[in-house]
């Protein structure tokens, strides 16, 4: 996510810089970032790339574009960038990142954010977008319409991409989670991409019953979301590409560690604290549990 947007923000010529590690910032500081896309090919040459945040200092604006297990980390190795006229914008799964960062880093320069895509790193220094989906959406956590937003907001949606000033950023989140923590966990239960996953009448049922809960927590939180929240995300779901998947069951299918605590975690700790009932949540838990187990050891 963050190689693919702020590759689109290199390409258009804002001065970016990416803080990457390893092989990947090894290829971007030799090669370039190459990013292949339905929506237009790009290599941005040359790329500023470092591991250092201290090599680069206060910045404009700080897009937070990692897995949720890496955010703690990710927010003590920002403090560098962060000066008085700086933002904070958090693009990753889960509905809690910006309180995090506001933690770390005070709530003054956070706001909150999310986008939808489809990306992987294909190799070292090589982003790979596979639909023509790419939409971000930033907002104040206050609900107030800002310049700091608007001006990025704008600068994205320069490059093409569909970049939305959100009325109520906390909405547009949970909108998002409701979908992605349900797509998560089935697909990874039952190893199977979306054509397959509603083309069946259980697992859909399963699908739609997750989401309910989430849905539900929310509510019980005191979030607006829409009154027909749920089948528009249905909806959306049955125009994605049949073979479509989503990186948590990428992660778990792969060994790798994956974002249950921010999905189904979160969601079975939120409906506690609002008194919420979240049984599918925590059979997804306590059936993927085992799994991160062996990816973190």
């Amino acid at each position: 996510m963050g190689g693919y947007f702020g590759g689109l923000l290199a390409h258009a010529g804002h001065e970016v810089t990416f803080i990457a590690r390893g092989e990947h910032l090894h290829a971007i500081q030799a090669n370039g970032l190459q990013v292949k896309s339905v929506n237009g090919d790009f290599t941005v040459r040359p790329a500023q790339a470092t591991e250092d945040p201290t090599q680069v200092g206060p910045v404009e604006y700080v897009v937070a574009a990692v897995k949720h297990y890496h955010l703690a980390l990710a927010a003590q190795q920002m403090r560098p960038l962060v000066g008085p006229e700086t933002t904070v914008v958090p693009l990753l799964n889960g509905v809690d990142a910006h309180e995090l960062l506001a933690r770390t880093l005070g709530p003054e320069p956070v706001v909150a954010g999310l986008c939808s895509l489809v990306s992987l790193v294909e190799a070292p220094g090589v982003i790979r977008q596979e639909t023509r989906l790419r939409r971000v959406v930033l907002g104040e956590l206050d609900r107030s319409r800002s310049e700091r937003v608007e001006r990025l907001v704008q600068a994205w949606a320069q490059t093409g991409a569909e970049a939305i000033h959100a009325e109520d950023i906390l909405a547009a989140l949970w909108t998002k989670f409701l979908f992605i923590v349900s797509f998560g966990g089935v697909g990874s239960l039952a190893r199977c991409n979306m054509g397959e996953m509603l083309g069946n009448t259980e697992t859909r049922g399963l699908f739609i019953e997750s989401m309910r809960e989430v849905e539900a927590v929310a509510r019980g939180r005191g979030i607006s979301l829409a009154a027909d929240v749920l089948d528009k995300t249905l909806a959306m779901a049955e125009g994605f590409e049949p073979t479509a998947t989503n990186s948590m069951q990428r992660d778990v299918a792969e060994g790798r560690p994956f974002e249950l605590e921010a999905f189904s975690g979160t969601v079975i700790r939120l409906g506690e604290a609002a008194e919420v009932p979240t049984p599918v949540h925590r059979h997804f838990y306590a059936l993927l549990r085992p799994a991160l187990a062996r990816a973190q050891a």
